[in-house]
């Protein structure tokens, strides 16, 4: 069951990806470990991981959910990282999709007893319109973004999944849509689109969280994305920060309170393998609470998995997200 908002104060959570090879698939190594090392540096709330797939066996955010709903649509076809579709009618799955990982998250963290550590956990669902995106990205203008009939229908969809994720008992469900970012740009709408379709794809998607429901972009937040996000029923509002400054000139302490939203503050870099002391996140939340209020929850600017490739990088991961948990900690103990 939802709880009051406000039991979100300062709690920590991550994005989701780690920098590993995906092997769900195999004999799930790394995902095992990824789980018990969420666990065991203190997240309050840690998402059930994305693993980065391989050149054998590709993997993202998109084909997590679009590779399952090939299996029913022979008009979807996919070719390595490549999406397509021979026409604009995807039918619609009675099933929830995509939502393997997390079901194993849950029943991992209740085999090994891990679930009482834990205030809560998180899922994540790729959003409607970042799905469709990963149809046809060879022309941004004609990809499966810019159909309304596709993002609809990917809403529909999309929405069985976040009520599977709600009966599992996931606290907080995140709608990732960095693709939002592109579509909601400095002064108009992409494809022709108008904010109220926007907001009414978004809304019912959110409906079927029982839960707290979340929405992450990333990027820049151009005011159409600020007015959009501020305009739907979500309960956290989720950005980065860290690397994006400008970003701390948009929302202001009244915008949250109004409408009663949270922000998911991005504290650490996802992006900058340099791992930030206790002290830079300190200074970095406080500045959050003077301009925004209360209404804060630390996270990673997004997720790790643009990390893999680099020396050392999933300790990094752990260092950055450790003291992160560490200043949120602190700061919470000495309010």
């Amino acid at each position: 069951m939802k709880n009051d908002l406000s039991d979100l104060n300062l709690v920590t959570e991550d994005v989701g990806s780690l920098p590993a090879d995906d092997d769900f698939e195999t004999d799930r190594k790394n995902v095992n470990r990824a789980i018990s090392d969420k666990v065991s540096v203190g997240l309050d709330y840690p998402s059930y991981p994305q693993l980065v797939g391989t050149v054998n066996n590709p993997m993202n955010m998109g084909l997590q959910f679009l590779r399952p709903l090939s299996a029913n649509n022979p008009s979807l076809r996919i070719r390595g990282e490549e999406i397509s579709l021979v026409d604009d009618n995807i039918a619609e799955p009675e099933h929830a999709i995509g939502i393997e990982r997390a079901e194993y998250f849950i029943s991992f963290l209740q085999q090994k007893s891990l679930r009482n550590q834990l205030k809560g956990t998180r899922a994540c669902v790729t959003g409607p319109f970042t799905l469709a995106s990963y149809i046809g990205t060879k022309n941004l203008m004609t990809c499966g973004a810019s159909k309304p009939q596709i993002v609809e229908t990917l809403g529909r969809i999309l929405g069985k999944s976040c009520k599977r994720l709600s009966e599992l008992g996931f606290n907080i469900i995140s709608v990732d849509e960095p693709f939002l970012s592109v579509i909601l740009g400095a002064s108009r709408l992409l494809y022709s689109y108008n904010q109220e379709f926007v907001v009414k794809v978004l809304n019912a998607l959110v409906e079927e969280i029982s839960n707290f429901s979340s929405i992450h972009v990333c990027g820049r937040i151009t005011p159409l994305v600020k007015s959009t996000l501020l305009a739907t029923n979500v309960n956290i509002i989720d950005h980065e920060f860290s690397q994006s400054a400008k970003n701390h000139e948009v929302y202001t302490k009244q915008d949250l309170e109004q409408t009663e939203k949270f922000l998911a503050y991005g504290c650490i870099s996802s992006v900058d393998p340099r791992v930030e002391t206790v002290e830079e996140i300190t200074r970095a939340l406080e500045n959050a609470q003077r301009l925004f209020g209360q209404r804060i929850i630390a996270k990673p600017d997004c997720g790790f998995g643009g990390l893999k490739g680099m020396p050392g990088a999933y300790e990094t991961t752990l260092n950055k997200l450790r003291n992160m948990v560490r200043a949120a900690r602190e700061l919470r103990e000495n309010a």
